[in-house]
């Protein structure tokens, strides 16, 4: 990480969604702001470092421009600068309006006055001394920091980053622990869904199928397992380039016949035709019915490579999709 300006460690303006198999996320991402960060927290925090002298520490550390860590501080809201009203006004409510009178006491200032005023006179005469202070979000930066990363390795780690995972934690850390990592899939299962990305949109659905599996919590598995069975049959976002039907994925097939232990048969079903009718299929490659044959047969044991051989036969002899037979190599032109 050494001779690496900040810019190059942040894409501080980007809003794209990660996932490690994409592979176009730029090396350290993962951890090294995180680092610079806590490591910085730390001095202030539990060394009693000066922040002047935390930032020169930690610039001379990580080979970066102290003036660029200390805007990323402030940019990100690890540091408050006092001459911000907005933020000046964070580090004023630690202290009661007694404690605010007795500082201007010790400096012969007038203690009179409603808690506005006393507020207004401390920033006027610079009592509390320096200009930036660490902010309320440092704090529960540093003393977050095992949780947020048990909760990442427990459930995350295989397939995200933690970088974007911590921004995420930060701004929903007052929730239920059960409700973060399902927030932060659902997040990608939305954006996926928006860019019309099929394999995004797969991948995040079993990652959550997963996550429920952990929990035991085999009605939300289904509802997962179910939506993913449906966008094999039908990859709605993805017709344009098929150019053969892939039919129904292994996890999909294992988790079918897994819930089946633990759920019922007719349950499974109508919650099927639940979720099928929740999507707005563009273009139909397997009907409704067909897709509760298929399940019948998943839910018997029907081999899966025979399963998916008939899916393909029925895929090229679907003249909805107007499929042309170009070379002897069975390509095909949509």
């Amino acid at each position: 990480m050494k001779n690496k300006k900040l810019n190059d460690m942040l894409d501080l303006n980007s809003d794209k969604l990660s996932i490690k198999y994409s592979g176009n996320v730029p090396q350290d991402y993962d951890f090294s702001p995180i680092q610079v960060t806590f490591d910085f927290i730390y001095l202030v925090y539990k060394r009693d470092s000066s922040i002047q002298k935390a930032i020169e520490g930690v610039a001379r550390e990580y080979d970066l421009s102290e003036e660029q860590l200390s805007d990323y501080l402030i940019e990100n809201k690890y540091l408050i600068d006092k001459t911000d009203k907005n933020n000046y006004s964070e580090l004023l409510k630690k202290y009661n309006t007694k404690a605010l009178k007795r500082m201007l006491k010790e400096h012969g200032l007038k203690t009179s006055g409603k808690r506005e005023r006393i507020e207004e006179r401390i920033m006027e005469n610079n009592i509390l001394g320096n200009n930036l202070y660490l902010s309320s979000k440092s704090k529960v930066f540093y003393k977050n920091k095992k949780r947020r990363i048990r909760i990442f390795n427990e459930y995350l780690s295989k397939y995200y980053y933690f970088n974007e995972f911590n921004e995420f934690y930060m701004d929903n850390y007052r929730k239920k622990e059960e409700n973060i990592p399902t927030e932060f899939i659902l997040r990608h299962i939305t954006k996926s869904s928006e860019d019309k990305n099929h394999d995004s949109f797969v991948l995040n659905n079993q990652i959550m199928a997963e996550y429920f599996f952990k929990k035991d919590k085999f009605s939300k598995m289904l509802e997962y397992t179910l939506t993913n069975f449906c966008m094999n049959l039908n990859p709605i976002w993805k017709i344009d380039e098929l150019k053969e039907h892939v039919g129904i994925y292994n996890d999909t097939y294992d988790d079918l016949l897994y819930l089946e232990e633990n759920l019922s048969k007719n349950f499974i079903i109508s919650k099927y035709y639940l979720i099928w009718d929740s999507f707005n299929f563009e273009t139909i490659i397997m009907s409704k019915y067909e897709g509760y044959l298929y399940l019948k047969e998943v839910l018997n044991f029907k081999d899966l490579s025979k399963i998916n051989h008939d899916l393909k036969d029925k895929f090229y002899s679907n003249d909805d999709l107007k499929i042309k037979k170009i070379t002897q190599k069975t390509l095909f032109d949509f």
